[in-house]
């Protein structure tokens, strides 16, 4: 099936006419997966404008090819409301008459590829002969319109919802959703008004309310963002509140629950500054107050967290590389991802005083990081680390730390298959009440029970075999497999943990679907995973439904 038009057409731009015009080459497939990008665009000069800006716009289904020429689809198509050209053009970082500069080309592919309403996006440019600069932009249309019915079962737990959906209101870009949800801790109602353009303009606003059977929950969202590498400034507010009934675990059985309300709203205002050198440095400041108050229950059996007040200030930095390359089957299957090579950290610090919050003072910090690196053509390794929570000046000691560091591997053999492994390890320390460190079914350990696991640290280790397999499902889904081994423990460092302490290992296999005609940028997992060296209270089989965003 052809995915993307723009994708197979060919590559060399025609040269009849312009003796200036640049003739573009196809880059050779290799191991690394790498697709064609920047080196498709003619380089930038000192005078070249950008002339004309085309839409080339794509339905649904390709009635031209016939696998997708049949009556079901034809009609998908006539009904299907294409995305407003007007709703294209707010997100391309460029105009006619804009100076031509190749890197806003990307960065608006990019951004493109990041709608839920839109599968994928292609953005081709040449010189014309006055030598400036014509550009043509692809995109393919999703189905948006859709029931909200879904089943998962994760660790012998089940999760649902039924309602419906449409991320691309009357062709505008904003997202609707109404639906009832039902997981292991609760069943209510949701409600989702997003808004990522107000009134055409960069402003973003959302809306979520839920009515739950233990309590209420909303947010209101609107902000100015960073929605570009070179946005000078962001700012925004946020407010949500939740209250809810919330539970703990151990092997994989809730012992015990307890009533919490969470309040939380923030300011904030961040300028962005381009360092040179691909590097972007971003610096924050805000106010934050935050307030999270429990309550017994009857099926409270253990001590209450402390209601905790934080009110404080905060400084906050994002630096990051611009590195980006466009590959393929790595977390999807069949389409065209977005991998930044480059690093990207952020850090935050701030300080609730007891004499604004009525609580103890604490500060307040959290880092994180990643990086992606080929080491060679074949090979991939991910990097990734965080690190957050509270050091409590009353006590003299840290409070809900928790850390996290995890390292994933890809071995391409072919362009269809590859070996990939992840490990990673957790790190708690000193955690309220209310607070616990799991592991299990939901979490990576798919032959166990959801929670089955806690302590005060972790490892897990995921062994896989992946297969990438050019193959249209119903001409609606990208199918894929894996073979897999998960092996980890959680535990408690000062306790006897007896047999929950144990090293837990677990085999399977795993079919992955990865819609191509609505909900793009997901995977359906199919797992069946089998524990090894169980015990009495796991069964022999799990079998797992999820939806990730990645393979």
């Amino acid at each position: 099936m052809v995915l993307f038009s723009s994708f197979i057409r060919a590559s060399s731009i025609e040269t009849s006419g312009c003796s200036n015009q640049r003739t573009v080459t196809p880059a050779e497939q290799n191991l690394r997966r790498q697709l064609e990008g920047d080196e498709r665009l003619p380089k930038k000069t000192a005078s070249a404008k950008i002339a004309s800006i085309n839409l080339d716009q794509l339905n649904v289904f390709n009635t031209q090819l016939e696998a997708e020429n049949n009556a079901l689809f034809r009609f998908a198509n006539r009904v299907h409301m294409t995305t407003e050209p007007d709703v294209i053009k707010n997100i391309l970082l460029f105009e006619p008459g804009d100076e031509y500069h190749p890197k806003k080309l990307s960065e608006s592919e990019r951004l493109l590829r990041k709608q839920s309403y839109l599968y994928d996006a292609d953005i081709s440019a040449e010189l014309n002969c006055d030598g400036d600069i014509n550009v043509n932009v692809a995109t393919r249309d999703l189905w948006t319109l859709l029931p909200e019915i879904s089943f998962s079962r994760s660790g012998g737990e089940n999760k649902s919802s039924i309602g419906f959906r449409e991320s691309n209101l009357f062709g505008w870009g904003k997202r609707l959703s109404i639906s009832r949800t039902s997981d292991a801790d609760r069943d209510g109602y949701l409600f989702v008004y997003d808004d990522p353009n107000i009134f055409s303009s960069r402003y973003r606003g959302r809306v979520e309310y839920s009515d739950n059977d233990d309590g209420k929950r909303h947010l209101l969202e609107l902000t100015y963002p960073f929605y570009s590498i070179d946005t000078p400034y962001s700012y925004g507010l946020v407010s949500y509140s939740d209250q809810r009934i919330e539970s703990l675990y151990k092997r994989g059985e809730v012992f015990s629950e307890f009533d919490q309300k969470t309040d939380y709203n923030q300011l904030h205002f961040g300028h962005s500054k381009q360092l040179g050198n691909s590097w972007t440095q971003r610096l924050s400041v805000g106010y934050i107050f935050e307030e999270h108050s429990f309550n017994a229950i009857p099926a409270t059996h253990t001590p209450l967290a402390e209601s905790r007040d934080l009110s404080y200030p905060y400084v906050s930095g994002h630096w990051f590389e611009d590195h980006f390359i466009k590959v393929r089957n790595f977390d999807s299957i069949y389409r065209t991802e977005d991998l930044n090579l480059g690093w990207n950290v952020k850090g935050l610090i701030g300080y609730s005083s007891e004499e604004i919050s009525d609580d103890d003072s604490r500060a307040v910090y959290s880092f994180n990081a990643k990086k992606a690196h080929f080491s060679g053509d074949n090979t991939l390794w991910r990097f990734y680390a965080s690190l957050d929570g509270y050091w409590n000046e009353q006590q003299g000691k840290v409070e809900n730390l928790f850390a996290t560091s995890q390292m994933q591997y890809y071995l391409n053999t072919s362009f269809e298959q590859s070996w990939y492994a992840k490990i990673r390890l957790d790190y708690a320390k000193n955690l309220t009440h209310d607070k616990q460190l799991n592991l299990g079914g939901d979490n990576g350990l798919r032959g166990y029970p959801l929670n089955y696991q806690q302590g005060d640290r972790s490892f897990l280790i995921n062994l896989e075999k992946r297969y990438y397999w050019e193959y249209d499902l119903l001409q609606l889904f990208k199918v894929g497999g894996a073979a897999f081994v998960d092996i980890g423990r959680a535990w408690f460092e000062d306790k006897h943990n007896g047999v929950n302490g144990q090293v837990l290992k677990n085999v399977g296999l795993g079919l992955r679907l990865a819609p191509s005609r609505a909900n793009a940028g997901t995977v359906i997992h199919l797992d069946i995973a089998a524990p090894i060296d169980r015990n009495d209270d796991v069964d022999s089989v799990q079998w797992l439904v999820t939806v990730k965003n990645s393979f």
